[in-house]
């Protein structure tokens, strides 16, 4: 498990960028004016479930601005979230920086990448100071995004990020502040056809709910985090109940790593489950979830490609917020029971003081079960 930057460290950066703002807005010229059809940039490196979160703000951008030239720059681990998105003409890659760990050249190097797009504008979805800077540093001339604790200081809109919002309406304010319209914005995937005739395969045929459980995730590149998890009895006892009780048929879910875990839950929890860890790609999980009748995960990259294909979705939670990563829109159910000391993720940073566990704990089957039928019904 990674903590999150030491706190003394955390409040020296936001010192020092608050003074940054200061001199910044002293020094720093009028932006040029946006053309009617600007050419426009989207930076949001990761990960799986943040960069589905700016799908959002990207169809509104486009549907705002349906001339623009718009691209979006993105990391290796996050850029299937994207590759078929019809409001993209091109994907930029950022490499490692904004997934992990990454060195000056890297960023150095990413910044030339966006010099050549000859940009007009830059949105960034991302409150790191660094990655707010290589927009002014690749000469884009404006720049808007999220300023938390104003960490924003080279952008020319900032948009306050502060107290409890979810992500994908932060996401949104940004396109807001360009003057664009944002109602009626959701999260957007696209699977291939050819995924789409592999699920169409896997899924059995009859009028029994089709739902799929994601007992995984908590892992993104420099970070991983078993406390997002579930503990995978409670997951075998409650997929044996739909079984059971509401003749669900259910597949199992997750990534190669996520394969002994995957059947131990199979096989406790009876009822022959189908397991498909290991087996799909992001394409194909997003075509196979398109067709579920309920989708049930921890906070994970996977939930939120749930709900950007329109599954039902119960989404587990512990040491995140609902209220800001939560399942967007109507059809989703956030499941949280958190203790006194919750949250211990916020804005991307761990607490390494907690060790217990007791927010995902803390959630019972009950709970889950309660927001599965009412989804169901």
């Amino acid at each position: 498990m990674m903590a999150g930057a030491p706190p003394g460290r955390d409040r020296l950066i936001t010192w020092l960028c608050r003074r940054l703002a200061w001199a910044w807005d002293r020094l720093a010229g009028a932006p040029a004016k946006l053309p009617p059809s600007p050419h426009a940039l989207i930076l949001k490196p990761c990960c799986l479930g943040d960069v589905l979160m700016s799908t959002p703000a990207l169809a509104a951008l486009r549907a705002g601005w349906p001339a623009a030239h718009i691209d979006f720059a993105v990391g290796p681990w996050s850029r299937p979230m994207l590759e078929r998105n019809p409001h993209i003409e091109r994907l930029i890659d950022c490499g490692r920086v904004g997934s992990g760990p990454y060195s000056l050249s890297d960023w150095w190097a990413l910044a030339q990448r966006i010099r050549a797009g000859r940009y007009d504008l830059c949105l960034v979805l991302d409150r790191s100071p660094a990655l707010t800077l290589l927009p002014a540093v690749a000469g884009v001339s404006q720049r808007v995004g999220l300023d938390s604790d104003g960490r924003g200081f080279s952008l020319t809109r900032r948009v306050p990020a502060q107290g409890i919002q979810h992500e994908v309406d932060l996401y949104l304010a940004c396109v807001a502040a360009l003057g664009l319209p944002t109602i009626g914005a959701r999260l957007e995937f696209y699977p291939s056809p050819a995924a789409r005739q592999l699920a169409a395969e896997l899924t059995p045929a009859g009028a029994s709910p089709w739902v799929v459980v994601h007992p995984a995730g908590g892992q993104n590149p420099g970070m991983t985090l078993s406390a997002k998890r579930w503990p995978a009895e409670r997951y075998a006892a409650l997929i044996g109940r739909l079984q059971a009780e509401r003749g669900g048929r259910v597949a199992v879910v997750g990534g190669k790593e996520d394969v002994a875990l995957a059947e131990r839950i199979c096989e406790q929890a009876g009822g022959a489950p189908t397991n498909l860890a290991g087996r799909l790609s992001f394409d194909e999980l997003g075509a196979l979830l398109e067709r579920a009748q309920l989708f049930i995960g921890n906070d994970t990259g996977a939930m939120h490609l749930a709900v950007a294909v329109g599954a039902p979705t119960v989404a587990i939670f512990g040491p995140s917020d609902p209220r800001q990563y939560g399942p967007y829109g109507t059809r989703g159910r956030a499941v949280w029971n958190p203790p006194a000391c919750a949250p211990c993720l916020a804005r991307g940073r761990w607490n390494g003081a907690c060790r217990d566990f007791r927010c995902i704990e803390g959630v019972t089957a009950e709970q889950v079960w309660a927001a599965a039928t009412e989804l169901l019904s």
